[in-house]
C-alpha cells in the first residue's frame, strides 16, 4: 500500500485554534440546540435539583464518547489496543489504537458514530424530561464540542478515495491506497 495523504490535524491546525473552534461550536450549538428544543417545552418550569446527577452524567460524557468510538473497532477489527492515562494529573484520557490499517466507512462509522448515538441520546431525554432540558442541552453541546476533531477528520476524509485504508499514528493518521 501507497499513502496518498498524511494527516496532522494539530499540526495542520494548531492546539490552540482546534481549542478555539470547539469552544466556538459549544457556545453555537447551545443556543441553536436550546432555542431550538424550548419550543417544544414553552411553558415549562426548568428544575435544578439534579445538579449531582449533571455532574455525574458530565464526568461520564468523555468515557462514553471514547467507548462508542471502541466498540465497532473491537467489533469488526482484529487487533485493538486501548491505554488509559492521566493528563495533568487530573482528567483521564483513552488512547485507541489499531495495528492494522482499516478500511475508510469503518472509520467513517468509528469517527461519526458517538456523535450520532449520544445526540439522538441526549435530544431524546430532552424532550421527555423537559424539565430538565438546560441539562440535556448543556450536555449535547459540550459533546458537539469534544466532537469537533472528529469532525475535522471526516471532512478529510470524505474526499479521499473510495477504497482507500486508514493508518493511525502519534501525530495523526495516513490514508492509504492499493496500488
Amino acid at each position: 500500500m501507497n499513502s496518498w495523504k498524511t494527516i496532522d490535524v494539530a499540526k495542520q491546525y494548531g492546539n490552540c485554534r482546534l481549542l478555539f473552534f470547539s469552544v466556538f461550536t459549544i457556545l453555537m450549538s447551545f443556543v441553536l440546540i436550546y432555542t431550538l428544543l424550548s419550543v417544544f417545552s414553552t411553558h415549562v418550569i426548568l428544575y435544578g435539583d439534579q445538579t449531582m446527577v449533571f455532574f455525574s452524567l458530565l464526568l461520564l460524557l468523555y468515557p462514553v464518547h471514547k467507548l462508542l468510538h471502541y466498540l465497532p473497532l473491537r467489533l469488526l477489527c482484529k487487533k485493538v489496543k486501548t491505554s488509559w492515562s492521566l493528563k495533568w494529573n487530573l482528567v483521564l484520557t483513552c488512547r485507541v489504537n489499531v495495528h492494522d490499517p482499516i478500511r475508510k466507512h469503518l472509520y467513517l462509522l468509528t469517527l461519526m458514530l458517538p456523535f450520532v448515538i449520544m445526540s439522538v441520546t441526549l435530544i431524546g431525554c430532552a424532550l421527555s424530561f423537559p424539565h430538565y432540558i438546560h441539562y440535556f442541552t448543556i450536555l449535547l453541546s459540550l459533546h458537539t464540542g469534544l466532537c469537533v476533531s472528529d469532525f475535522i477528520y471526516i471532512k478529510n476524509l470524505v474526499g479521499s478515495p473510495r477504497h482507500s485504508f486508514i493508518e493511525e499514528h502519534l501525530e495523526g493518521y495516513d490514508i492509504l491506497i492499493q496500488k
